[in-house]
């Protein structure tokens, strides 16, 4: 955060806070110290439960640190007792799949008493009147929002849902220009470059492992990746689209009757919606009746999502009575973009 000197003033003359009077030159009051006039950029908004907006997989309760939404919010003191805010937070998206930007702009009057500032909106959107704590060294305003708005992911309904909690806000000055409105600091420092891979496209089912080697092409060759043994599993793959829904196309082998005699390829087609938390991608199966959840491990430098059903059913084969039977077990699925 940017640093600049303080220029000291005295002010005298004044004691109401709006306004001098005619033959004060200066238009300033004495109640109104010069080192909080000035442009502050918000730097910190410290939420009771830690999250993760920008999807790297590394939560911080400090939302400003979670993506860019924060980084766009400034208030600019003016020494006419005069102020201008705009904020910009982190608001849930559409059926809680995703995380919004919701700026609001505001501005009105201030009073400062010792080191205790208070605005008082007349124009725009917000909270109608805001309380601060200046600390002139440190040159930040501090205050808290007992019952302040923010997202947060809910494990339990794998969405984004708003929450309600004490906010501990922090801004910090970065210039004495008054007029700057938040045009002139950088919040490169703020936002997290990390996990930016998209989820969003085609992943194709590139691995299907088994605890045991199965030989379904009775060539004598066989292997725990299931792929390898039948052609019936290359067609699974699953397209995550950018309104947050998803379409998964499954293929599996099967036996064609009950005498286990050969196998057969079962295809089925399911969507419903998806939302990505981190290295985690839930999908959200609507189709059908009920609602099924799948949890997958997204691997960003593979370009790969993982899940293991620990109860998967598949087919194997029996070289003793020549017969395919069906069994249970772990299955490891991966998908690979693009393939």
């Amino acid at each position: 955060m940017k640093r600049l000197s303080l220029i000291m003033f005295a002010a005298a003359g004044c004691f109401a806070v709006t306004s001098c009077s005619s033959d004060d030159d200066s238009g300033n009051n004495n109640n109104l110290t010069a080192d909080l006039t000035g442009t502050y950029d918000l730097t910190a908004v410290n939420a009771p439960t830690a999250q993760d907006y920008d999807g790297d997989g590394d939560s911080n309760n400090n939302l400003v640190l979670e993506g860019a939404c924060y980084n766009e919010s400034w208030i600019s003191f003016h020494n006419n007792g005069t102020y201008d805010e705009e904020r910009t937070t982190a608001t849930t998206g559409q059926g809680g799949l995703s995380i919004d930007c919701d700026t609001q702009a505001s501005s009105g009057t201030y009073t400062q008493t010792g080191n205790t500032i208070t605005t008082t909106r007349t124009s725009g959107s917000g909270n109608a009147t805001a309380t601060f704590t200046f600390n002139s060294s440190a040159h930040t305003l501090t205050r808290n929002e007992s019952n302040g708005t923010y997202s947060g992911f809910n494990t339990a309904t794998s969405v984004w849902a708003n929450l309600t909690g004490n906010l501990q806000i922090t801004y910090e000055k970065y210039t004495n220009n008054d007029d700057d409105n938040g045009n002139s600091d950088s919040d490169d420092d703020n936002v997290s470059s990390e996990g930016r891979a998209e989820v969003i496209g085609n992943f194709g089912l590139s691995t299907l492992l088994t605890a045991t080697a199965q030989d379904l092409d009775d060539d004598s060759d066989s292997s725990t990746n299931l792929l390898n043994e039948s052609n019936c599993y290359a067609s699974s793959h699953i397209v995550f689209n950018s309104d947050g829904t998803y379409t998964e196309e499954s293929s599996s082998s099967n036996l064609l009757s009950s005498l286990g005699l050969e196998l057969t390829c079962n295809s089925e087609t399911s969507n419903g919606t998806f939302i990505r938390n981190g290295n985690k991608v839930i999908t959200r199966m609507t189709s059908g009746s009920g609602t099924i959840t799948t949890n997958y491990t997204l691997d960003m430098e593979t370009n790969t999502i993982s899940r293991t059903d620990a109860q998967g059913e598949y087919p194997s084969f029996n070289n003793v009575t020549n017969i395919y039977t069906m069994t249970s077990g772990s299955l490891n699925y991966t998908f690979t973009k693009g393939s």
